[in-house]
């Protein structure tokens, strides 16, 4: 049943959707799902390039799909494209007939040439971002009935969350990653005072700013420094005049 199809294919979601190098796997499995529960003859996903706008493969049910989305690049016009950055459906019947001709010419005639006669394609949007566009074709002319047309988009609107979700997910990661360092270095900084406090004869809380002129003065980093002190490697005395040298 389709409900059971379309259940499969969120929970693929919901399992491979989880870092951004998964994306093309989860894509991939995607445009297998949708081929099997449509009345198409295959699909395909691209992506939209976030520094240069331009469409990136991201995967195909089969070469047929593959060329499809390699000939939007080529030929700088397509459905994907134009859905993909107007945010709105394409949904080509017929790449045969006169409006489709004159609306993608370059694109229909390689399209008809490599035995393709239909074309649908769906945006990857929310609200802030144009992702890319899944599309789907047909070796016939054919219509989508609204059905169709609406569970094709509802899947696509799912897997821009799950893309979306995707790169939050890398972006936390990155942003937990860069505290725990964070967290790490202040620990080293937190025992270097200790150790210095003992060495210089001074009071903790201003220890750290006799291994910063150290550092200054040497021309070194502060954080290594640091390491080096705590692990005895680095020990220092004040001398006469007040300066900071190796002891």
């Amino acid at each position: 049943m389709i409900q059971d199809r379309l259940s499969d294919v969120l929970g693929e979601l919901s399992r491979t959707l989880v870092v951004a190098y998964q994306i093309p796997h989860a894509l991939e499995r995607l445009c297998a799902q949708l081929t099997g529960m449509l009345p198409v003859s295959g699909c395909w996903a691209v992506i939209m390039d976030e520094l240069d706008g331009e469409l990136r493969f991201a995967a195909a049910s089969d070469p047929v799909g593959r060329r499809l989305a390699a000939l939007h690049g080529e030929l700088g016009e397509g459905p994907c494209l134009e859905a993909a950055r107007t945010s709105e459906r394409v949904l080509v019947a017929d790449l045969g007939a006169p409006d489709a001709v004159e609306r993608f010419p370059l694109f229909a005639a390689q399209a008809v040439a490599g035995g393709v006669s239909a074309v649908y394609s769906f945006p990857l949007r929310n609200v802030d971002q144009h992702v890319g566009s899944i599309g789907l074709f047909n070796i016939a002319p054919a219509e989508l009935d609204q059905l169709d047309v609406e569970l094709a988009q509802l899947l696509a609107d799912l897997t821009t969350a799950s893309i979306a979700g995707a790169h939050y997910y890398q972006q936390a990661s990155g942003l937990a990653a860069g505290a725990e360092q964070h967290l790490a270095d202040a620990a080293v900084l937190e025992q270097a005072k200790g150790r210095l406090s003992v060495q210089l004869g001074v009071q903790v809380d201003g220890a750290l700013d006799y291994l910063q002129g150290y550092v200054l003065a040497s021309g070194g980093n502060l954080l290594e420094a640091a390491k080096q002190v705590t692990a005895g490697d680095l020990r220092l005395r004040r001398t006469a005049d007040g300066t900071i040298t190796r002891g």
